[in-house]
């Protein structure tokens, strides 16, 4: 079966080069991935507004005016993710991309079978890092979704956000082991990150290629499920 692997943050906290990494890794492992954000949604809904819920923003940007519509945003992502994954492969890992201030909220816009059997992968990053980061690859334009996000958004909707709270909300509220969910500290190159990124992907992808056990004789190996990763030394560098 296909599996389903949120990948969190705050803007600029490099949820896409991460995301790209991970494709990276999967493929090496012979699995394909596909990456599904909100971004395009917000984006589409921002060219169908009548400057009511949004405004332009520098870089070919947008800012949301109306905070509404982020939840809007998230129950079409759910239908999207779900059009897919009717149809994905097994051996494909579904990479679902948001940000949010209120990830209980947020989850809140899902139903609770959306979240079942997901994992979820959260990257935490300095604030300060976050807006050199984005200001950088504004600067540098290399991938498609290198967006501009505003100081304005950053002010009005981003100045916090829950997200290390997340294993916490995910067991309390849906019943997901807190095994399924990873919180990364990525103020630091991907290079740095990736012994903790590889820690958390590698074990899902391995137990779900490990053969169904039918005899009555326990398996010799473990589960296969993500364990806790050691801490590694970071470089600071924006990405």
């Amino acid at each position: 079966m296909a599996v389903k692997l949120f990948v969190l943050g705050l803007p600029g906290s490099g949820k896409s080069s991460v995301a790209r990494y991970i494709s990276m890794r999967a493929g090496d492992k012979r699995w394909s991935t596909t990456h599904i954000g909100d971004y395009a949604i917000l984006y589409k809904m921002f060219q169908e507004d009548a400057k009511e819920q949004f405004k332009p923003a520098c870089h070919g940007g947008f800012d949301v005016l109306d905070l509404n519509v982020i939840d809007t945003a998230l129950k079409t992502l759910e239908q999207e993710v779900n059009r897919y994954f009717s149809c994905a492969k097994s051996d494909e890992i579904i990479l679902i991309e948001f940000a949010r201030n209120d990830y209980q909220k947020a989850f809140q816009q899902f139903s609770p079978e959306f979240l079942q059997n997901a994992y979820f992968l959260y990257l935490d990053v300095e604030i300060g890092t976050c807006k050199q980061r984005i200001c950088d690859r504004v600067a540098n334009q290399t991938y498609d979704d290198d967006h501009y996000v505003s100081e304005y958004i950053f002010e009005a909707y981003y100045h916090r956000d829950d997200g290390q709270c997340l294993s916490h909300i995910l067991e309390r509220d849906y019943k997901i082991d807190q095994q399924r969910v990873r919180i990364i500290d990525n103020n630091c190159s991907l290079e740095a990150a990736s012994k903790k990124i590889n820690s958390f992907i590698d074990p899902i992808i391995d137990s779900e290629l490990a053969p169904i056990n039918t005899s009555d004789t326990p398996a010799n190996s473990s589960s296969g499920e993500p364990t806790t990763d050691d801490a590694v030394d970071t470089i600071p560098m924006p990405y």
